[in-house]
């Protein structure tokens, strides 16, 4: 029996790592005494301080990406570190905080960082200037002007992402893409995800589900994909599904907002004008509302002046249909055909009326 014990007991100590974190240096007030989950926003540590050094101690159970940070509520983050069991020292200097020492997985995710930073570093000076032309012209940029900022973002949006994807390709023996892949997954698009997450030494680790599941909602909004349904009520609540109304021999705008969201109301006219120019030509508009409260939602439906379709569980940013279609930012919209597949997803402004005309000007 003694021995028996003893075997169990060693198990258990191989199975319940611990993570020693240190942060040294300028510690600063308030100090960073704070480690929450880098995804949940939870707090899973509090730190101790002695002869200025902060140290955290936890258990180990899932590697699991980290923010020091100087407050209760994460407002405040200094530093990013993952937690593999292996001990990580932070140091701050002039107000940076850099990984010193740590696992392989944690230095590669220092050089990640800093990749990224520099190849960010031009959207600085871009802001710049944007916020000076609107100083100078107000409302009334020049449209060559405008047209030259928005050419110079989607360069550098394109130059961190390409950055990103090859820091990623690097490093499938670490944990390093945890972070990036959790922060910034949509932006890589999903065969790249699907073809890095075939060989990845970490795949199965609980902190890349999300990821995985973002993929098949992805997936549901590629052309040609087959609708997926929806269920809610409307606003008599009565039960309605999304196939009530797609694949029903129309062309469906599925419509994802809510009442609270300051794009989507700004949307809404352009919206509003093409269902009233193509209502009679076989075109219907669903909306899915990510909104909490009835009340807010049939307030938000009537001052709005919607009249088509509306379906909503009223469970918000937990609406089912933001992990069916991985919706992380509204407004959004899935353009479906008489058959019930994906045509075409997130058209907005003139996209969204040029879209309609090439289908429904015949």
């Amino acid at each position: 029996m003694t021995l028996l014990a003893a075997i169990c007991l060693a198990a258990c100590a191989e199975t319940q790592t611990k993570t020693e974190i240190k942060v040294i240096g300028d510690l600063g007030e308030p100090q960073p005494t704070f480690l929450h989950d880098m995804f949940s926003n939870k707090k899973i540590a509090e730190g101790t301080v002695a002869d200025g050094v902060v140290t955290f101690t936890l258990d180990t159970v899932e590697p699991a990406v980290a923010v020091i940070g100087r407050s209760d509520d994460r407002r405040q983050p200094i530093c990013t570190v993952i937690i593999d069991g292996k001990p990580i020292e932070v140091t701050i200097k002039d107000g940076e905080a850099t990984i010193t020492k740590g696992s392989e997985s944690n230095m590669a995710l220092t050089d990640a960082m800093e990749r990224v930073k520099v190849a960010s570093s031009p959207m600085e000076q871009l802001m710049k200037d944007y916020s000076e032309a609107r100083e100078k012209y107000g409302e009334d940029i020049p449209k060559d002007m405008m047209d030259g900022f928005d050419k110079r973002y989607d360069e550098i949006s394109e130059e961190i992402i390409a950055t990103q994807k090859q820091i990623i390709m690097e490093n499938k023996d670490n944990m390093a893409p945890l972070y990036l892949l959790r922060a910034g997954g949509d932006a890589f698009g999903v065969d790249f995800i699907e073809n890095f997450l075939k060989d990845y030494k970490y795949k199965d680790c609980k902190a890349l589900a999300p990821v995985v599941a973002s993929i098949g909602g992805e997936k549901n909004k590629l052309p040609g994909a087959s609708v997926v349904d929806f269920v809610g009520k409307d606003l008599d609540d009565k039960e309605c599904h999304l196939t009530d109304y797609v694949g029903k021999g129309k062309y469906v705008l599925v419509d994802f907002w809510a009442s609270w969201c300051g794009p989507c109301r700004a949307e809404m006219p352009n919206v509003k004008a093409n269902y009233e120019k193509y209502k009679d030509k076989g075109f219907e508009v669903v909306g899915i509302s990510f909104d909490n409260s009835k009340e807010a939602w049939a307030k938000g439906v009537k001052d709005l002046g919607i009249t088509w379709p509306q379906i909503s569980d009223l469970k918000g940013w937990q609406c089912a249909a933001s992990d069916l279609y991985n919706i992380k930012g509204i407004p959004a919209t899935i353009f479906y055909g008489p058959d019930g597949k994906v045509i075409k997803a997130n058209l907005r402004g003139e996209e969204l009326g040029k879209t309609l005309a090439e289908y429904l000007d015949k």
